[in-house]
C-alpha cells in the first residue's frame, strides 16, 4: 500500500480517524465518513486505485494491516452485544415515557472489544426524563444489568455486556452543543452523533435528533445528507397527545423537577465531568476520544 497521500486527501482523513479505533474503513465507508469534503463514490473509488490503498475489501494506513483481523473479530464480540441490546432496549420501551432508545459508541460500529459494555442513549417525553430514569434505574438494578457505577473501566470481565445508560435526552433537548471542547471534540461528537443505531424509535426521534444537529453537516457532509435522506418522504409522527396536555404538563413537569432535584443531591458529591439537567443528563463524558469510532 501506498505511503506518501495529500494531508488533505478525502480517503485520508477519514482513516486517520478511523485508525484511532483500530478500525480500518471499505471504499463505500470512505465515502459515507468523509471529514469536509463531498466526493463521489468513484471519485473516492479512483484515489483508492491510485495510492493503491486496498487490499481486500479494506482500506488502512501503512503498517495498519492487523486491524482488519482485528475489526473482524470485534465484529463477532459485538454480534452477542447486539442481541442482548436489542432485548434490554425493547423492556425499556415498556416505559409509557420513553421515546427511543439508540445504540451508541462502539456496539453501533460493530467494533466492541470482548469484555466492553454496552452503551445507550434514552430519550424521553419532555418533561419526564428523572421520573423515567428513576424507573429505569430500578429496573437495571434489580435485573441486574446495570453497569455498576463505582466501576471506572468500561472494557474488563466485571462490566462485560452490562448496560450503560450514560446519556438521557428529552424531545425538547435533543440539540447537543460541541463547542466547550478541544477543537478536536465537534468532529468526534459528529461522529458519535451520526453512528447512533435506534432500536427503538416511537416518535420519529431519529429524524428529530438529525434535525437538531445541523452542524454535524459541516464536518461529515455525506454522512449527514445520507442519513437524513431515508427520511425524506416521512413525516414526523405527532407525540401522545395525552403528555402534551396542559393538565399533562401540570402534572409531570413539577414531578420531573422534583426528581431531578433528589437524584441531583443524591449525585452531587460524585460529580466531576457529567453535565445534567431537567431534560439532558450526559454521565461519564468521553474526553479522550478513544473508546468509540
Amino acid at each position: 500500500m501506498a505511503s506518501r497521500l495529500p494531508p488533505k486527501s478525502p480517503v485520508l482523513l477519514p482513516l486517520s480517524y478511523s485508525a484511532k479505533f483500530d478500525y480500518p474503513l471499505t471504499a463505500e465507508e470512505i465515502w459515507f465518513w468523509q471529514i469536509n469534503t463531498e466526493f463521489s463514490r468513484a471519485e473516492i473509488k479512483k484515489l483508492i486505485n491510485k495510492w493503491q490503498m486496498k487490499n481486500g475489501e479494506y482500506c488502512y494506513l501503512p503498517s495498519l494491516s492487523r486491524t482488519v483481523a482485528l475489526r473482524q473479530r470485534r465484529r463477532q464480540y459485538s454480534r452477542g452485544k447486539w442481541t442482548i441490546a436489542r432485548r434490554i432496549a425493547r423492556s425499556i420501551a415498556r416505559i409509557p415515557s420513553v421515546s427511543a432508545v439508540f445504540i451508541t459508541g462502539s456496539l453501533a460500529m460493530d467494533n466492541c472489544k470482548e469484555n466492553d459494555d454496552i452503551d445507550l442513549m434514552i430519550v424521553t417525553l419532555p418533561g419526564t426524563l428523572w421520573i423515567t430514569r428513576f424507573f429505569l434505574f430500578l429496573y437495571l438494578f434489580f435485573k441486574s444489568l446495570r453497569r455498576p457505577p463505582y466501576l471506572s473501566e468500561h472494557s474488563s470481565p466485571r462490566v462485560s455486556d452490562k448496560i450503560c445508560d450514560n446519556l438521557y435526552l428529552d424531545l425538547d433537548h435533543l440539540y447537543i452543543d460541541p463547542h466547550p471542547k478541544p477543537p478536536t471534540y465537534p468532529l468526534y461528537v459528529a461522529h458519535e452523533i451520526l453512528q447512533t443505531v435506534p432500536v427503538v424509535d416511537k416518535h420519529s426521534v431519529h429524524h428529530r435528533f438529525l434535525l437538531a444537529n445541523p452542524w454535524v453537516g459541516d464536518y461529515l457532509p455525506v454522512a449527514y445528507r445520507e442519513s437524513l435522506k431515508k427520511y425524506k418522504y416521512i413525516k414526523l409522527e405527532k407525540l401522545n397527545a395525552k403528555w402534551q396536555t396542559p393538565i399533562g404538563k401540570i402534572v409531570y413537569i413539577p414531578v420531573n423537577l422534583l426528581f431531578y432535584f433528589l437524584q441531583y443531591l443524591y449525585m452531587k458529591p460524585h460529580i466531576t465531568q457529567e453535565k445534567i439537567g431537567p431534560g439532558y443528563a450526559f454521565f461519564h463524558p468521553n474526553t479522550d476520544h478513544g473508546t468509540h469510532v
